[in-house]
Order: structure tokens, then sequence, then C-alpha cells
């Protein structure tokens, strides 16, 4: 059942198409339905020739890997690279995401046309990079994951520059992605390894604890009622699987997709709950990673280690579900932070989780730019009010959107193009 609610939520969350996008305004008012229907697949921003991504891996050669993920020892990226000289730009992904999702297949296809090389990196709390990459193996603390991502950039940098000219570096993410983008831009700042010429925030957070807080409670008994998240899921698999008996199916394309999320009856609770499960989703897979390749024993007990390829993985998998992240905040990433540096306390790690130490660089960074939503439904309206002191004029607000939901509409990539184009 949760295997698939996952297929669904990928493909529901993450609209894609193939068809001309027709110009007409944003359609949906509501931030939870923009978060959750995302663009209608006839009107998505195709204004651009398709070019084919080159899939390329990076390896820590003595890097030890759990046997039980060993097909994830090399770390994947995606490439589209320019015949002549371009500036190259790197996309960091979003919460959980791959290179290859669909929102960073989209944004690839759309820098690409803009004239960049485009490098599309995986976030550092997606489970191939904390296996293949990630120094301490504790995602979700930004300063490890900007410096993961910093130090597996430069690497690239250098296999880049030796296969084409670069006319200068950019960087740009979204949901998470454009807060490590943000806090890249401040380490380059000072050590000039790419000096980058912009950087584009988009869709971010401004503290990433506030957000997750946020998600983590709609799936509490406050949004859900007396209705468990297992309960709530198994009432999505069946409202889906009852359109889907009823429908006339020919093929399960994105249109097909679109029309059962935005036609089955789904309350205000139910669309709040479903962009709960779906960040849980990419929680769990997250922490049960982090877990084994610390043999932290918090999901698996010790004596289960080594895991081997084959090993029956569902109960963890169940167990990992049911944390929430602020859960492995506490639990698990604070005293492994704790263990590293012991005066360091809870309000200290949440608040370098956040914008708020660089906030002074970032107002006085006239080359970071930052474009989203006023009715973000991870921002709360401190969170807007830092982002309108801080950025000003440097900062597009579209009135609706949800988080990332307009991402794909002409109207938002047309906007976000011309903020960091060359």
């Amino acid at each position: 059942m949760r295997i698939l609610l996952a297929y669904l939520l990928v493909l529901v969350l993450c609209p894609t198409s193939s068809q001309a996008a027709a110009e007409k305004p944003y359609p949906f008012i509501d931030p939870y339905k923009a978060t959750v229907y995302g663009t209608p697949p006839d009107e998505i921003y195709r204004d651009f020739k398709p070019v084919s991504v080159k899939a390329r891996a990076l390896r820590v050669e003595d890097r030890r890997v759990p046997d039980v993920f060993s097909y994830s020892r090399d770390m994947y990226y995606g490439t589209a690279l320019q015949e002549g000289e371009a500036p190259l730009i790197f996309i960091i992904a979003g919460t959980g995401a791959e290179h290859d999702s669909t929102k960073m297949k989209f944004l690839t296809q759309v820098f690409h046309a803009a004239g960049f090389h485009v490098v599309a990196l995986s976030s550092p709390t997606h489970m191939n990079f904390i296996i293949s990459m990630s120094q301490h193996a504790v995602p979700g603390y930004v300063p490890f994951d900007v410096a993961d991502l910093y130090r597996v950039m430069r690497r690239i940098k250098t296999e880049i520059e030796d296969e084409c000219k670069v006319g200068g570096y950019y960087v740009t993410g979204y949901s998470l992605g454009a807060m490590h983008a943000a806090y890249l831009a401040h380490m380059d700042s000072e050590k000039h390894d790419f000096n980058f010429k912009k950087t584009l925030m988009i869709n971010p957070p401004v503290s990433l604890y506030s957000s997750v807080k946020r998600l983590d409670s709609w799936l509490s008994p406050e949004n859900l009622g007396d209705r468990s998240v297992r309960d709530q899921i198994e009432r999505f698999v069946n409202k889906f699987s009852a359109y889907y008996e009823q429908t006339e199916v020919t093929d399960l394309d994105d249109s097909f997709l679109y029309n059962m999320v935005t036609r089955v009856d789904l309350s205000d609770e139910d669309l709040r709950a479903l962009i709960g499960v779906d960040f849980r989703l990419s929680a769990s897979s997250m922490i049960f990673s982090a877990d084994v390749c610390l043999r932290a024993g918090y999901l698996v007990p010790p004596d289960c280690y080594p895991l081997r390829t084959g090993d029956p993985l569902m109960d963890y998998a169940e167990a990992a579900f049911d944390v929430s992240f602020e859960e492995y905040m506490d639990e698990f990433l604070l005293p492994y932070l704790q263990h590293l540096n012991p005066g360091l306390d809870r309000y200290s790690m949440i608040k370098e989780c956040s914008l708020y130490p660089i906030r002074t660089y970032l107002k006085g960074a006239g080359d970071i730019l930052l474009i989203g939503n006023r009715d973000d439904v991870i921002l709360g309206g401190e969170d807007l009010a830092f982002i309108e002191s801080v950025f000003g004029s440097r900062a597009h607000l579209f009135p609706s959107g949800g988080h990332c939901g307009n991402l794909m509409h002409p109207s938002f990539a047309k906007v976000m193009v011309e903020m960091v184009k060359p």
C-alpha cells in the first residue's frame, strides 16, 4: 500500500507533460491545492527544445559502504552542456529529491535553453548522496550538508573544465536546495573556488525547523482527528483506487494522474495530510540511510548488523516512516552533534539550520536573488517578513502558487530565467 502511495505522490506532486504550454494565469488560489496539484499538464512551460541529459557518477574510492547499499556506492548526477563556451549553473534539489527528479529535469531543460551548461545535483538528504558522499552521514544539518555539496561541486568543476569552456559559475536550488544555494554562495565568498556571479533561491524555507514543524503538524491529531497516519494513507489509496476503477483508462500518463487528484474529493485536511505524507516518505528514507551508515541502532537493532543485500527491510522502513523530523533532530541529529561539539545546544542547532546566521551577508549580497510565493505553505508571517526585509527588490514573490506549485508555470519560469540569466 505504501509503495503504491509513494508512486502516486511522485507522479501527482511532480507533474510532467510533453504538451506545449499555453500562457494562462496560474489557476489555483488555494495554497494547499497549488502545492498538491502543481501546474496543469497542458499549461506547463515548454518553450524550449528538449536536450538529452548525461548521467555521470563520482566515487570516493576507500569509502565504507554497507553491503545493503552496495548499489549506491557511486554518487550520481546529471549534466547538460552547451557546444561552446557558456556559464555553468549548479542546480540543487529539494529535500529527499534526486538529480533526475521531475522538478530537476524541468529546471535542467529551462536553464540549458537559457544558455547555461547545467549540472544537476541530488539533495544531500537523498539516500544516494548520503551513502556515497556525506562525510558525517547525518543529513539535515545544514552546515554539514553544504560542506558536502561544496566538496562535490569542486570535483565536478575540475571534470567539467577539462571538457568544455566555462564562462563563470552560477548556483540555484529549490526548497531546501535554495537554502543550500545561499550557504554555498556564503562559503564561496570566503573560499573563492567559484566566485558565483548569481545565486537564485527558488521557494526557500527561512528556517528548516519551522518549515518541517508545519509539515509534521499535518500528520498530527490536530489535523487528522481520530485517524492515524496509516489510516489516512489507506483512505488516500481507497479514494484513488475508486477513481481508477470508475474511469476508462487508456494510459497512466500525467494527464490521467492530474485529473485523478483534482477530481477525487479531497478536503483541506486531506490536502495537508497528502503534503505531510510526501515529506514523511522523503524523511524516512533519509533517516534509515543515516542509521544504517552509522550503525547507530536508532531503527536497526545492533544485533541485526551487518545488513546484507536481500535482507527484509519493510519493518525498518515502517519504523522510519513513524519518526517525525523533529524526533529525528532531537533523538538522532542533536546527540551526534553534541558528541562532536559538547557545547552545542538545541537552539543553536535549529538556528544553524536557518538563514538567520547569514542574514547580514544576504542583505548585502546584490547577486543573491529569490523567487517564491507569498502563500507558500512552508512559510509563516515571520518568514515572509524576513524575506522582504533582507532581499527587498531582489525578491520576486507571486501572490499564489503554494510551495513550488507554480514552478513549472510559464509566468514563474520566465521570471526565474530572467532573474538569473547572464
